[in-house]
């Protein structure tokens, strides 16, 4: 059975995918390198490319960030795989969840305190755009969170979140094969194990970190 952790990135994903791996769900962590790339597709409107490429990628069971975790993207999963699993990773709060991408990006990408839009198309990751419109994070940013001015305005991102959270908690509300959790709490770990029906094997999550240069936790 598929398992698609739809949460936003940086709500603890890398941790929840590792702890899922750890109770013997089929995984394979080329599968996050390739979706990435699948943010070209989704930008300009070929989101049943995704649907493809999971057909194509039938040795794993568990998938999780880009594409993914992207606004709307769940909606056509669940369309095609209605009775797959389905988990959505938050974070102790909204404001939590700002500060973690904020520094992640801000680190990783080397950008200034206040990133422009210019920064932005300019990243270099996974892919550029020969048009010089930017490239993967270009992309990601512009989807999930709109073309405003300013592409780390606080209020703007935070809003993003909480609506994908809510439309998401509402859509599966009276779905059994829906689950939320928080990493950071260990209950949820033990309230997952046995959501997916697997013995738990430590007693709380993994805490684990996209890169250990950079502590985004």
């Amino acid at each position: 059975m598929k398992i698609f952790c739809i949460g936003y990135n940086k709500t603890g994903s890398t941790s929840l995918y590792h702890s899922i791996l750890n109770l013997g769900v089929r995984g394979d962590l080329s599968t996050m390198e390739e979706g990435e790339f699948l943010m070209y597709d989704v930008a300009e409107g070929n989101v049943n490319n995704v649907i493809d490429w999971i057909e194509k990628r039938n040795d794993v069971d568990l998938f999780k960030d880009v594409p993914f975790s992207l606004p709307y993207v769940w909606k056509l999963l669940y369309e095609k795989y209605p009775n797959a699993i389905y988990i959505l990773s938050e974070r102790d709060s909204s404001e939590q969840w700002y500060n973690s991408i904020y520094k992640f990006h801000t680190q990783f990408y080397n950008f200034s305190p206040n990133p422009t839009w210019d920064e932005v198309s300019k990243a270099d990751y996974r892919y550029l755009r020969n048009d010089l419109k930017g490239g993967c994070l270009y992309d990601y940013m512009s989807y999930t969170f709109g073309k405003e001015e300013v592409p780390y305005d606080k209020d703007k991102l935070i809003a993003s979140y909480e609506s994908h959270n809510n439309e998401v908690k509402e859509f599966f509300k009276d779905k059994n094969n829906f689950i939320s959790v928080n990493v950071s709490n260990d209950n949820d770990y033990l309230k997952l194990c046995s959501f997916l029906g697997k013995d738990p094997t430590d007693n709380k999550f993994l805490r684990l970190k996209v890169t250990k240069k950079i502590d985004t936790w």
